[in-house]
C-alpha cells in the first residue's frame, strides 16, 4: 500500500500538471510527485475545513475520476529512445554508485531528529489518529512544535496513513528520499530545456553527489527541507524558461510550483513573495494584460496559502515564545554578521562543493557564452533566499547561535541546486556554441594568386 500510495502521488500529480508540462512518463512522474503532494495534502485541509471525513474513497475518489477523464480524453504519448552518449554513461554510473551507497542507510533510515520528530511528523500522525487537524490545532501551545509551520509534509504523511490505514512511521520516512527524486529529475528536466543532454545527465550527476542534499533527504527523514528544495527549483526553472521562451505554460508550472514552496515551509513562502514580484513586475513592464497569466499569478498562491491562513486564524495559532525589545534590537544589528556568515559558509570547500564558487563564475561568464540578462534572473533569486534565510535567522524566537549552528547546512541545501542550475545553464549555452562550431563546415579556402 506504502508503493502504490506513493505511485498514485506521482501520478495525481502528472494529471494535474499535464495541460502545461509536456514530457515523457518518467519525468512526468518525477516532477508530477511534488505536485501531487501538495495537491494532495491541501486537499486533506481543505476536507477538514468543510468538515468532509478524510476516508479513502472520499480521498481518493476524485483523483480516480480524473484519471479516467486523462485516459479517456488522450494517451501519454511514448518518447523515443535514444542510446546515451559516453558522458551520460559515465554521469548514470555515478547516479547509480551514489544512490547504491545510500540504500544501506535508507533501510535503516531514523527518524530520531528531534525537530523531524516534534515539527513535522508528530502532526501528521495526530492528525491521523484524531481524524482532523482541530483537536491538534486547538492545543498546539502544548507542545513543543512550532504550529505555524505550513503543513504540506505533516498532511502527506497523514494521506499515507490513511492509505495504509495505520500510523506507520516507515511510510513516512519515505517522503523525502521521494522528494529528492522528484528533485532530480525536475533537475534534469529543465536543463534538457536549456542545453543537450550530456550537459544535464553529468550537471544532475553533480547536483546527486552534493553531500548535503543526500543526507537531508536521507538521514534528515522527516524534513520539509528537500520538498521546498525541489519546489523552489522548479519554480525558478520554469520562470526562467518563461522569461526566455515566452510560453505561456511554463507562467504557469512557474507561479504553481512556487505556490507550493510557500506550502512547503516558511523560506518558500518568502521564495513566492520574490519570484511573485518578478513575474509581476514583467507582466507590467511588458504591458501584458493577459487575464489568464494574471489570474494564475493570484490564484495559484491564494490557494497554496489562504486555507492555511484561514485555519491559523480559526484555531488561534500563533509563533511560539515572544522575544523582547532588546532581543530584537540585538538581532536586527546582528543581520549584516549574521548574511556574512551565510555567505563565508557557502563558499567555503565544504559540503556544498563548487556550487556557490560555479555560481559567481556563471554570472562573470553568461555573456561570452551566448546568454543575456535574462539570465540574471536565477542569480537574483539565489540572492534573493539568501537575504530571506538571514532575516529569519535574525528575526527568530530561539538563540541566533543556535539557530545559526544547529540549522545552518540544512537550510542552505534549499539553496545549492538552484546555485547550480545557474551555473549549469550557463555551460550548456557554452556546451551548445562549441558544438555548433564543431558541427559547421570550414569556409573555403582561398585560392592562391599565380605569379607569372
Amino acid at each position: 500500500m506504502i508503493w502504490l500510495a506513493l505511485l498514485f502521488t506521482a501520478a495525481a500529480g502528472w494529471v494535474l500538471l499535464r495541460p502545461w508540462l509536456r514530457s515523457g512518463p518518467v519525468i512526468g512522474l518525477c516532477v508530477g510527485f511534488t505536485a501531487g503532494a501538495a495537491a494532495l495534502s491541501l486537499q486533506l485541509l481543505l476536507y477538514d475545513l468543510a468538515r468532509i471525513p478524510w476516508r479513502r474513497w472520499t480521498v481518493l475518489g476524485p483523483w480516480v475520476v480524473a484519471f479516467g477523464v486523462f485516459l479517456y480524453k488522450r494517451r501519454p504519448a511514448r518518447p523515443r529512445w535514444r542510446w546515451p552518449q559516453p558522458m551520460e554513461l559515465a554521469a548514470l554510473a555515478f547516479a547509480v554508485v551514489a544512490l547504491m551507497a545510500w540504500v544501506p542507510y535508507e533501510r535503516l533510515m531514523p527518524l530520531n531528529e528531534w525537530d523531524a520528530v516534534m515539527l513535522w511528523m508528530f502532526k501528521g500522525k495526530a492528525f491521523y489518529l484524531d481524524g482532523g487537524v482541530a483537536p491538534y490545532l486547538r492545543r498546539a501551545q502544548e507542545f513543543l512544535a512550532n504550529p505555524a509551520y505550513p503543513l504540506l509534509v505533516p498532511l502527506y504523511s497523514t494521506f499515507l496513513y490513511i492509505c495504509v490505514g495505520a500510523p506507520a512511521d516507515h511510510a513516512a520516512k519515505l517522503l523525502s528520499p521521494c522528494f529528492f527524486a522528484s528533485l532530480l529529475g525536475g533537475f534534469y528536466y529543465l536543463l534538457r530545456r536549456f542545453g543537450s543532454r550530456p550537459v544535464a545527465a553529468v550537471f544532475t550527476a553533480m547536483l546527486l553527489g552534493v553531500y548535503m542534499l543526500s543526507f537531508v533527504a536521507f538521514h534528515y527523514a522527516g524534513y520539509a527541507d528537500t520538498a521546498v528544495t525541489a519546489a523552489i527549483v522548479l519554480g525558478a526553472g520554469f520562470l526562467y524558461a518563461w522569461w526566455r521562451e515566452e510560453h505561456h505554460a511554463d507562467f504557469a508550472l512557474a507561479a504553481l510550483f512556487a505556490s507550493i514552496a510557500a506550502w512547503g515551509k516558511n523560506e518558500g513562502q518568502f521564495f513566492l513573495a520574490g519570484a511573485g514580484a518578478l513575474a509581476a513586475g514583467r507582466l507590467l513592464w511588458r504591458r501584458q494584460w493577459n487575464w489568464r497569466l494574471w489570474t494564475r499569478l493570484a490564484v495559484f498562491p491564494l490557494l497554496a496559502v489562504a486555507p492555511w491562513v484561514a485555519a491559523r486564524g480559526l484555531y488561534g495559532i500563533r509563533r511560539p515564545g515572544q522575544l523582547s525589545t532588546e532581543i530584537v534590537q540585538t538581532n536586527v544589528a546582528s543581520y549584516l554578521p549574521t548574511l556574512k556568515a551565510l555567505i563565508e559558509h557557502a563558499f567555503a570547500p565544504s559540503v556544498f562543493n563548487l556550487a556557490f564558487p560555479m555560481l559567481l563564475l556563471a554570472v562573470a561568464l553568461h555573456r561570452r557564452a551566448g546568454l543575456d540578462a535574462k539570465f540574471l534572473l536565477l542569480p537574483a533569486l539565489v540572492a534573493w533566499q539568501m537575504l530571506g534565510v538571514a532575516w529569519v535567522y535574525i528575526t527568530g524566537p530561539i538563540s541566533l547561535q543556535w539557530m545559526i549552528g544547529s540549522s545552518l547546512d540544512r537550510v542552505l541545501s534549499q539553496i545549492v541546486p538552484l546555485a547550480l542550475l545557474s551555473a549549469a545553464v550557463v555551460f550548456a549555452s557554452y556546451y551548445d556554441r562549441a558544438e555548433a562550431r564543431l558541427a559547421a563546415p570550414a569556409p573555403p579556402a582561398k585560392a592562391k594568386k599565380r605569379v607569372r
